[in-house]
This record gives structure tokens, C-alpha cells and sequence, in this order.
């Protein structure tokens, strides 16, 4: 027999892992209701690069050519020398200048963020620094290593609010629950069929 304090909470995971759909506010949406349409950047909006062609060289440079620094920095010379008569400007007055608008790309409104971080030397038992002494350690232990990272609940929050993906994915859960307790095993399935024992 099921105690009291299981069917509550079984009540409870059935109602939470339902995945019906819902607006900002978290208020239930009737089925067939389509989400509200996404705000639509304009067809000249280049943000943060001044215009189509600073975003069509970033994205070369960077995802295509990964051309080194030295390299782009030549390139942006090469560019300034053709300009000089017409007065213009290259895109990007160096390398820096290049890295620092890519830094401020976001996607989504999700911008990059970045933490250092290196190996804490004679911390673990089995650290071959700390037992063996300092000259035998592996070289990576002695570097330091940028970790980028976005901020995933927003870049789920808005894969799952762009109108593209509305068909090609489920929102219901179909993956049973299990739940232990008092030497017996509940299962709660999510999806269609509704189980639970």
C-alpha cells in the first residue's frame, strides 16, 4: 500500500513534470495556443558590428581562416593602405579591435562570459607534484586555462522560445520516475499512458 506522503508526493511530480505550455509569467496556455511571435531584429541590424561587412570579416576571420593575430593585423594594414586615398577606415583598427566586438557577440541576448582557471598543485593524494617534487610534474599543471561559457538556462529559454524548433521537438516527458522509499518502489511515468504504482 502507498503511504499518504508518497501519493502527495506523486500528486506533486505529476503536476510539475506535465511540460504544458505556458507564457512568461508561468500561467498555463490552452493546448493549440501558439506562443507569442519573437521579437524580430531588423534585416540591417548588424549589433554590436557597425555592418554586414565588419560581421561578414569577423566570421571569416574567426570561424574560416582562424587567421593569428600577427596575421590580421597585416591584413587590417594591407586594407588601410587601399583605403588611404578614399579616406576610409578598415573595419577594425587591429587584432584587439576584432577580438573585443566578437567578445561582445551574443546570441540570443546570451552573451560569452569566461572564468581562469588552472590545476592546484599537491591538493589530491595521487598529484604527481606534490609527491614526486616540483620538476617532475607534467607541464600543463603550470598553465593557466580561459573556460568561456554561456549562460545555458538562457540559451535553452531561448532555443525553446524561437518559433523555428516548434515541431521538432517534445514537450512531454515520457521518461518514468522512479521514486524509493520505505523499502518499496514507485514508478510515475510523465507521459502519455500516465502510470503509477
Amino acid at each position: 500500500m502507498v503511504s499518504l506522503q508518497t501519493r502527495d508526493h506523486l500528486s506533486f511530480l505529476t503536476n510539475i513534470f506535465t511540460a504544458q505550455k505556458c507564457d512568461a509569467y508561468g500561467h498555463f496556455l490552452p493546448d493549440g495556443v501558439p506562443p507569442p511571435p519573437c521579437a524580430l531584429r531588423p534585416p540591417n541590424n548588424w549589433s554590436p558590428y557597425c555592418n554586414r561587412v565588419e560581421f561578414e570579416f569577423a566570421n571569416f576571420i574567426f570561424t574560416h581562416a582562424e587567421m593569428p593575430a600577427k596575421k590580421i593585423d597585416v591584413l587590417l594594414e594591407i586594407w588601410v593602405a587601399s583605403l588611404i586615398k578614399l579616406g576610409g577606415e578598415p573595419p577594425f583598427s587591429n587584432h584587439t579591435d576584432l577580438y573585443n566586438v566578437i567578445d561582445s557577440t551574443s546570441v540570443g541576448d546570451v552573451k560569452w562570459d569566461n572564468f581562469t582557471m588552472h590545476y592546484k598543485r599537491g591538493q589530491q593524494n595521487n598529484d604527481a607534484a606534490g609527491e614526486a617534487g616540483v620538476n617532475e610534474a607534467a607541464p600543463w599543471m603550470y598553465d593557466m586555462y580561459d573556460v568561456w561559457y554561456r549562460d545555458l538556462h538562457q540559451v535553452i529559454h531561448n532555443i525553446l522560445a524561437t518559433s523555428e524548433y516548434k515541431d521538432e521537438f517534445h514537450t512531454r516527458n515520457t521518461m518514468p520516475w522512479m521514486i524509493r522509499g520505505a523499502g518499496k518502489t514507485s514508478c510515475l511515468e510523465t507521459g502519455p499512458g500516465r502510470k503509477q504504482y
